[in-house]
């Protein structure tokens, strides 16, 4: 399961992707697999951090945007 947000990541966020793998884990995965989650975000903060350090199955990425603008 992947969670891409556009900004930063909030706590909150650690909640929601845990429902989301949840459904999947009931509904959708066979007997045996199991369910990963990663967070994309532009940015963290101290609270998702101590939600995440309780939720192994959940990964965090920072992603960077790098844009370079030329005139035509």
């Amino acid at each position: 399961m992947i969670e891409l947000k556009r900004g930063r990541a909030s706590d909150s966020v650690v909640g929601q992707i845990q429902r989301y793998m949840g459904y999947v884990q009931e509904e959708l995965a066979e007997p045996g697999q199991s369910v990963r989650g990663v967070i994309i975000a532009l940015d963290d903060d101290k609270r998702i951090r101590r939600a995440l350090a309780v939720a192994p199955n959940i990964e965090f990425y920072r992603y960077q945007i790098d844009f370079k603008l030329f005139k035509a």
